[in-house]
């Protein structure tokens, strides 16, 4: 998807009613940061998009526009109105939207990393992909994200938060250097959909578990049912089997690693 759709959407959309001013909301929000972006951030064919006044007013964009019509059956893609009150979004989100004029429609694109927060909050692997991408390519900022989602974000419940969080935590210990992700580290956490990633203290701690996946400088551990602590195993002397449980204690800047029997 590029600009040019978006504009050529909106235009028969403005013709629909009175609205010439309206939101990008979802992946082709990345879409008023950069014209082209990376095809895994932009290769959605429905728009999320809604009015910025009487945004409920909709229907008759919908029935032109929206999935299954002429427009879609034409051009491939779609318009997808969705309401503001769905986005889990931090505060000031408004304040930071980008604004590009085409001729007479006046577009607002959501900030790429108040983006990510709500597509930390549905974590289907479609989002997954998106944020993959951008953090890859450099166009979001992990520490941006984690500040707005401490702060400001009224999650609908606590599993939103947990995901969010787990999301965050795991992409941290995922990058590398040059900023490449270590995809199967990642593979692995999301394939435990209910549990929760928790902060590990390296302090005077003491971690026993099974092993989930390790390879040269991080370590997945299950320390609780469905709780897992992410080490950064990069100077450990031991290197851990995966399905084996090991403990692995800290103590005054010392890692011991050991095996424990079933």
């Amino acid at each position: 998807m590029r600009r040019e759709q978006i504009l050529l959407a909106l235009e028969a959309a403005a013709k629909c009613g009175p609205h010439t001013e309206f939101v990008i909301a979802g992946s082709l929000s990345v879409l008023g940061l950069l014209e082209a972006p990376p095809e895994m951030m932009s290769m959605s064919i429905d728009i999320d998009f809604f009015p910025l006044h009487d945004p409920t007013q909709v229907q008759g964009i919908v029935a032109e526009l929206g999935e299954d019509s002429a427009f879609h059956e034409q051009h491939g893609y779609y318009l997808d109105p969705i309401s503001s009150s769905i986005l889990v979004l931090p505060s000031g989100w408004m304040e930071r939207l980008v604004i590009l004029e085409f001729g007479g429609i006046r577009t607002y694109f959501l900030d790429v990393n108040d983006t990510a927060i709500s597509k930390y909050v549905r974590s289907a692997e479609n989002d997954f992909r998106w944020i993959d991408a951008g953090l890859e390519a450099g166009l979001l900022d992990l520490d941006i994200i984690e500040g707005r989602a401490q702060f400001g974000v009224d999650y609908p419940g606590e599993d939103d938060t947990r995901r969010v969080y787990n999301g965050i935590r795991s992409h941290r210990a995922a990058r590398n250097e040059d900023g490449t992700l270590r995809h199967e580290l990642l593979a692995t956490l999301r394939s435990y959909p209910q549990a929760r990633v928790a902060n590990l203290l390296d302090d005077n701690h003491y971690y026993t578990g099974e092993i989930l996946y390790a390879d040269a400088s991080r370590v997945v551990q299950e320390v609780e049912p469905e709780v897992f602590v992410i080490h950064n195993s990069s100077r450990w002397s031991t290197s851990p089997t995966v399905g084996q449980r090991y403990s692995v204690s800290y103590e005054e800047g010392v890692v011991t690693i050991a095996a424990k029997p079933e």
